[in-house]
């Protein structure tokens, strides 16, 4: 918003008082704003206050934008004046804040949209950009996928900068319900420090205004080029885990099942189908919530079986049959332990595919 546009916005307020004229001169004092449109390409000296009329210079971040003329009979008029001036400033800091910060977000926009072109990755275009934002290129940072189901508020996003603990934040609205932030972390912070940072971090969100979102977190990356790595991560927890509403997803938590689904598990499943087909009596669901809730629990037997409702004999018997029909030693070998969750994830992509036609 130019600056007549902004006068003519406050003007409008100070009409409703008839006592005084106010004008909005141009650094010749030539009047190009009032609100006595007579006045209007008049000139005045801007150096002459007096009781009638006075002159302030409107300055705004080291920069001047004329002065303002207010004239009345009031013997107040110089403290009326001087509050008129206080008024208009603020007004006019705010204005160019928003608009800097419009074209800040224009750049984030760009910045990302470079970040993410794996194809075609232009280094200098990015570092002019993080140059022109006054960002550090170096920090350490992990992409933050924002899901609104709603719809974001662009105009609440654009405020997002002003947070003080985002001043190195790069973020761009992918689309109306999708924000993705890279978030740097302190320098000083230790790797098993970060969830409880970013934790932190997605609950301050939360009460400066985006409730309702999930919130993914994906790996930390050091290195500018391997941002989209750190978003990929975020797209396989959307696509591959059970989230909720306000409760953030860290990719950290799901790597072994991120590799494992790296894995061709039609391959696994060829390997072990001769022992599966001797041994019709297996139940899929059954091996994968073991072999999930194994998992989770670091293979613990105690927990895992108090986390199945199960007695500690009874997980242990079905663990030695898993091992008698895949030949495998489960239990005593890491080796093991990684092919029955090979072997459980195959069978659950079988059944998947066995119930969609496939």
């Amino acid at each position: 918003m130019i600056l007549i546009d902004i006068f003519k916005e406050f003007i409008n307020v100070v009409q409703e008082n008839k006592k005084y004229i106010i004008g909005l001169l141009k650094q010749d004092g030539r009047v190009i704003s009032c609100s006595k449109e007579e006045y209007i390409g008049h000139y005045f000296d801007v150096e002459d206050s007096n009781s009638r009329n006075m002159f302030y210079k409107i300055r705004v971040k080291n920069q001047d934008y004329g002065y303002i003329w207010i004239r009345g009979d009031e013997g107040n008029l110089k403290m009326i004046s001087s509050l008129l001036l206080e008024s208009l400033t603020t007004r006019l800091m705010y204005e160019l804040n928003i608009s800097s910060l419009k074209q800040k977000i224009t750049k984030d926009d760009k910045l990302v949209r470079y970040l993410l072109n794996a194809e075609y990755f232009d280094l200098n275009h990015i570092l002019d950009l993080i140059q022109e934002l006054g960002i550090d290129e170096n920090k350490t940072r992990a992409a933050l996928y924002i899901i609104n189901n709603k719809g974001f508020n662009r105009e609440e996003i654009m405020n997002l900068k002003l947070k003080p603990d985002s001043k190195e934040l790069i973020y761009s609205l992918l689309d109306n319900n999708s924000l993705l932030l890279f978030k740097d972390i302190p320098d000083d912070l230790e790797n098993n420090e970060a969830v409880e940072y970013f934790g932190k971090y997605v609950k301050s969100l939360k009460n400066w205004g985006l409730e309702g979102c999930c919130y993914l977190i994906g790996s930390l990356q050091n290195k500018l080029k391997q941002y989209i790595f750190s978003y990929q991560n975020c797209l396989w927890l959307k696509n591959n885990v059970d989230f909720s509403i306000d409760e953030p997803v860290f990719f950290m938590d799901y790597q072994f099942e991120y590799f494992l689904s790296k894995v061709q598990l039609d391959d696994v499943r060829n390997i072990f189908d001769f022992y599966i087909q001797i041994s019709k009596g297996i139940d899929i669901d059954e091996i994968t919530t073991i072999t999930d809730k194994l998992l989770i629990n670091d293979y613990n037997i105690t927990r895992t079986a108090e986390d199945l409702f199960l007695h500690k004999n009874t997980l242990i018997y079905r663990i030695k049959k898993y091992e008698e029909i895949f030949n495998i030693d489960i239990r005593g070998s890491f080796q093991g332990k990684i092919l029955l969750a090979l072997i459980a994830s195959a069978l659950k992509q079988y059944k998947r595919q066995k119930q969609v036609g496939e």
